[in-house]
């Protein structure tokens, strides 16, 4: 049986994708279609974080392995379909795109208005229970790495991998090869920026904790001890909002309100940080900034924005 392969390869340039087998990834995230207007004076410059709640009350979707048995990668084409109707505004015909096959594999626009009056009832279930769910665990193969116990400070140092929104994270829309219907990709909204200066950290509530977390890494740490192991990334959060693309590829945008370190050999969590520890959210990519109706950042100097300016489009 083929392995559908994640969004995860072919990241580094559009320009190897051609490169890629065929179970790789496509581009990575979708391009932003047109945002409602919004009052700039009212609206908020980016989301709150909110606090992390209990992991029992996010639904995990586990998209750190390389590949997955096709009916392992159709549950998960079930739950990101969800996680993004959980946030996107109702749209019958897109939702019969990302439903109903016959319509996918429909050409004639007439007989694509009537399946959807046919499934009109059972599409509006659909959305129905998506809106139902926005808690989400994104677990993915972004590395974090995690430094030995420093008893001075009584914490454990963290680098994140990436502090960028755009990712190629995500599902495609049908199993098996080929893909020619398009995938849905996640936008994280929140990891911290690791500039200069910046550092973050876990605490361990006590001695104990602290002890069981250090007896995990110092285990994988190579012959004569080592600055850092590596550990995969857990995103909590929950749908803020969606980018449809103007062609097959859509976008969810996942507020983070915690970060979870895995470990690779068990796929058991070690620590999260939420909430204060992660500091308030960031928006980078001016694509999200209009996605989610928020106002630019604010103007410093004689009227040149420059955080504006240098605004990635991601």
């Amino acid at each position: 049986m083929k392995r559908p392969a994640l969004l995860l390869p072919c990241l580094l340039a559009a320009a190897v994708l051609a490169a890629c087998g065929k179970h790789d990834a496509p581009a990575s995230a979708a391009s932003t279609a047109a945002a409602p207007a919004h009052n700039e004076a009212s609206a908020p410059a980016a989301p709150e974080r909110r606090d992390a709640k209990p992991m029992d009350a996010y639904e995990l979707i586990d998209l750190s392995p390389s590949s997955y048995p096709e009916p392992v990668y159709q549950g998960l084409i079930r739950q990101v379909r969800a996680a993004f109707w959980s946030a996107a505004p109702k749209d019958m015909d897109k939702l019969a795109y990302d439903y109903v096959d016959a319509y996918r594999q429909e050409n004639d626009s007439f007989k694509r208005a009537d399946i959807v009056k046919a499934h009109a009832t059972e599409l509006e279930q659909d959305l129905a229970t998506a809106q139902q769910r926005r808690d989400y665990a994104v677990r993915n193969s972004s590395l974090m790495q995690v430094y030995p116990y420093d008893a001075a400070t009584g914490s454990f140092k963290i680098a994140f991998s990436t502090d960028g929104e755009s990712s190629g994270i995500g599902v495609f829309k049908n199993a098996g090869n080929p893909h020619p219907y398009g995938a849905w990709n996640f936008r994280f909204v929140g990891i911290p920026t690791m500039a200069s200066g910046k550092s973050y950290a876990y605490h361990p509530k006590n001695e104990d904790e602290a002890r069981a977390i250090e007896a995990i890494l110092a285990s994988q740490r190579s012959a004569g001890g080592g600055d850092w192991i590596t550990v995969l990334t857990q995103y909590e959060g929950h749908t803020l909002g969606t980018i449809p693309g103007p062609g097959k590829d859509d976008a969810v945008i996942l507020g983070i309100d915690a970060i979870t370190a895995v470990d690779r050999k068990t796929g058991k969590p070690l620590f999260s940080l939420g909430g204060k520890d992660l500091g308030p959210i960031e928006v980078k990519c001016s694509t999200t900034r209009k996605a989610l109706n928020l106002a630019e950042p604010a103007a410093t100097g004689a009227g040149w924005n420059m955080a504006a300016s240098s605004e990635s489009p991601c």
